[in-house]
């Protein structure tokens, strides 16, 4: 939390805004996604460390509080795809590293408040729409008496959110907000789930037309912030196409 690229501490530095050397850090981790994604599609890899009808999120005072506003703010289709994407973070966990569930579900409920009407970013000083959930839940946390450092990792995990990829550097919750976010929006790592565990998710809360209703809150970013992350994913890196290309229904 030093202010490594995308981390909330990097936020606060920049508004979130690319230097150069950030966007060469985003083109090679891609290809390294891509070459990654691929070699698990040709080898046929396959996880299941859990059911899907055993993943119970937590219920406490932060997550309801969390989860009320994220429902209160978003559309359905947004709302629906933060849930799911609690699932999938759950389901593609390799189990090799402990993660705190509660701060994980609070972060996955605020990560994408930036992106909705009553939450995004006014003016032109800050450059990412991840800085808004990232400073409500540091906020929420320490109002339900989190240590700084839980409220600094949940907030932390938000701000990464959309790094193309979270390496161990960071703490596992922000490594699975983003392999869940990323997998709900764009299909990435579904691979290695069974298609029997992706029809439950999905049956569960289901995707409302994300793929067409979701461009519009994201062309709002693109357009008004060029110099963001998501800017640079979807301009130069495809992340539309991805989007679209993603293997759901709608």
């Amino acid at each position: 939390m030093n202010g490594k690229f995308g981390s909330f501490s990097w936020l606060d530095r920049t508004g979130g805004k690319l230097a150069w050397h950030n966007r060469l850090t985003m083109i090679a981790q891609g290809v390294q996604a891509k070459v990654a994604r691929k070699k698990n599609i040709d080898i046929g890899f396959k996880v299941r460390n859990i059911e899907v009808a055993d993943i119970l999120p937590p219920d406490s005072a932060i997550t309801r509080e969390a989860s009320a506003m994220c429902e209160d703010v978003s559309a359905p289709f947004l709302f629906n795809h933060c849930l799911r994407a609690y699932f999938w973070a759950r389901l593609l966990d390799d189990g090799n590293k402990p993660f705190d569930d509660e701060a994980l579900f609070a972060s996955i409920m605020l990560h994408d408040l930036g992106l909705t009407d009553n939450y995004r970013l006014k003016g032109d000083t800050e450059h990412c729409f991840t800085v808004v959930g990232a400073r409500i839940m540091e906020t929420m946390a320490l109002k339900h008496r989190w240590s700084d450092k839980r409220a600094a990792i949940a907030a932390n995990a938000i701000a990464l959110h959309i790094n193309i990829s979270v390496g161990n550097k960071h703490s596992r919750e922000a490594q699975l907000l983003r392999i869940g976010s990323g997998c709900d929006v764009a299909g990435l790592g579904i691979e290695v789930l069974a298609q029997d565990q992706v029809d439950a998710v999905v049956k569960k809360h289901p995707r409302l037309g994300l793929k067409k209703k979701i461009a519009l809150p994201l062309e709002i970013e693109v357009n008004e912030r060029p110099c963001c992350r998501m800017a640079f994913m979807h301009n130069k890196l495809g992340f539309g196409c991805l989007i679209q290309g993603a293997p759901f229904a709608e």
